[in-house]
């Protein structure tokens, strides 16, 4: 359609919070979340009228109306998010659910959490858009060196440190102690997930354990501080950035991760921050936003946060370019009362025009969470082996029996947006009844209306209850293998275990 005059018609503005929401609702526009698991947006199909989750596995046994999983996953299945989704994505089935699911002269758009470049050629090549960050921006940002470097730029720096190189033990104290770092070091790599390289070195034999990692590449040495960390997420549209909540991270506790120093959840509760501290906490992302805004970025992401809780300062940790585990609390709309942080990612890549009342929005958002304790743990196989699950606990509502020690199941639940009673638990399963779990493997995620660590750092007891409780659910078989075959990892171990069995 044209106007007389031969142009084409402008599209209408956004200019209010309701028409937004009521835009999301309505459009027939699809969005298709591609992952694994649909743990990280899990319930914003109640917002966005056309959102649909395409997994490996199915979690709800065919009960969730928006969901799909393809029944001819091979029994060694693709390893690894970013092989996952381009398996999904050059999977038959999938291809025609997307396609029974785009109207007419629509052109189905992916989110996608983990992805790479032959993630956008095959979209490319399949006519879908991926409405996310190009692989080459998100892998530029994603350099703990560059993020540090866009953050002195942009007012929000990092713990003391120095980008370097260096050539040994001695080295490594010479520059340390050159900037004044200490003793007691963290060292990283410009890339990693979950902490997998980040080392602690406050001796020569830490180093010596992790020196052929660090000697070579460049790398961020940074003084060790008592610090509370934090996460925020973010979505950066062309108007302006919208901030979800700020979170308490939960990292390297062995019940949950098999990786020191990795990341197992987050929490969120009234007593976390003075509001002092959270504006300045939200003010250094704001500001990082803006700098990332100027790179071309838009969408979601996450900014993890330090508060040193010896000097009370807010220091700049890392970027995550992508959706993250944080996700999961972002999207909390308790009481349907607000939009979910990430309706504003796909409110961005919606080709339509609109304004935000930031003020209004923020406003909304804090007053839904106001008084909120939440917590999300991610919960991995322990091992030490590798085991075929035999029976696995159906995704819904529990109820907590005996402080933690018990779980008994409700109800199956397509989500924990209704989860209200701190005596219920809600589990998202993410391996099922013939899958393998080897040490490391997450397993799936237990969503509580509970504090799951103390103000120092350690699981609260009823946590440590409940974590065996979730694993007690599960029953295996167990399949031995030689310790040489561990060091293959787990995709091998997969392997071997089915050709055992």
């Amino acid at each position: 359609m044209t106007t007389s005059s031969g142009s084409a018609p402008q599209r209408a503005r956004l200019t209010s919070l309701e028409q937004i929401t009521e835009h999301l609702r309505d459009s027939p526009q699809p969005f298709f979340y591609v992952s694994r698991s649909a743990t990280n947006l899990l319930g914003l199909d109640r917002w966005v009228g056309a959102f649909h989750y395409i997994t490996l596995r199915d979690s709800w046994d065919g009960a969730h109306p928006r969901a799909f999983a393809p029944t001819n996953v091979p029994a060694l299945e693709p390893r690894g998010n970013i092989n996952i989704v381009n398996w999904l994505l050059g999977n038959e089935q999938v291809q025609q659910y997307i396609a029974a699911h785009t109207p007419a002269g629509l052109r189905p758009k992916l989110v996608i959490a983990m992805f790479d470049e032959e993630t956008e050629a095959l979209c490319a090549s399949l006519g879908y858009e991926l409405a996310m960050p190009r692989v080459a921006l998100r892998k530029s940002l994603d350099s703990k060196i560059m993020t540090t470097r866009l953050g002195n730029e942009a007012g929000a720096p990092s713990v003391p440190n120095v980008l370097t190189t260096i050539t040994g033990w001695e080295d490594l104290r010479a520059q340390a102690e050159a900037a004044g770092l200490g003793d007691s070091l963290v060292v990283q790599l410009p890339y990693g997930d979950s902490g997998r390289t980040t080392y602690f070195v406050a001796s020569r034999e830490d180093f010596d354990r992790v020196a052929s990692e660090i000697t070579g590449p460049q790398i961020k040495v940074m003084r060790r501080i008592n610090h509370l960390p934090l996460a925020v997420e973010a979505v950066i549209t062309e108007q302006a950035t919208v901030t979800g909540p700020v979170l308490r991270e939960i990292t390297g506790h062995p019940e949950l991760t098999a990786y020191q120093g990795g990341w197992a959840g987050s929490e969120l509760y009234p007593a976390l921050l003075s509001d002092d501290a959270r504006a300045r906490t939200l003010a250094l992302v704001e500001r990082f936003c803006a700098r990332l805004a100027s790179e071309g970025y838009r969408g979601i992401l996450e900014v993890s946060v330090l508060l040193d809780t010896d000097t009370d300062e807010v220091y700049l940790g890392e970027l995550n370019p992508r959706i993250s585990g944080s996700s999961s609390h972002s999207n909390l709309t308790p009481g349907d009362t607000t939009l979910p942080l990430f309706a504003y990612h796909v409110l961005q890549y919606s080709d339509v025009d609109f304004a935000l009342d930031l003020a209004r929005i923020q406003e909304q958002r804090a007053a839904a969470l106001d008084g909120e304790t939440w917590s999300t743990l991610v919960i991995q196989y322990p091992g030490p082996g590798v085991d075929r699950v035999l029976e696995a606990p159906r995704t819904g509502r529990y109820r907590v029996l005996d402080d933690g020690a018990r779980l008994e199941f409700i109800a199956p639940d397509l989500d924990w947006q209704a989860l209200s009673d701190p005596d219920e638990v809600f589990w998202m399963r993410a391996v099922g009844e013939g899958e393998v779990r080897g040490r490391g493997l997450d397993i799936g995620m237990l969503v509580t209306r509970t504090r799951s660590q103390e103000a120092h750092y350690a699981l609260t007891p009823r946590t440590k209850r409940l974590i065996p409780a979730v694993q007690s659910l599960y029953r295996g078989k167990t399949v031995p293998l030689p310790q040489v075959y561990w060091r293959a990892g787990v995709r091998k171990l997969r392997e071997l275990s089915r050709r055992s069995a």
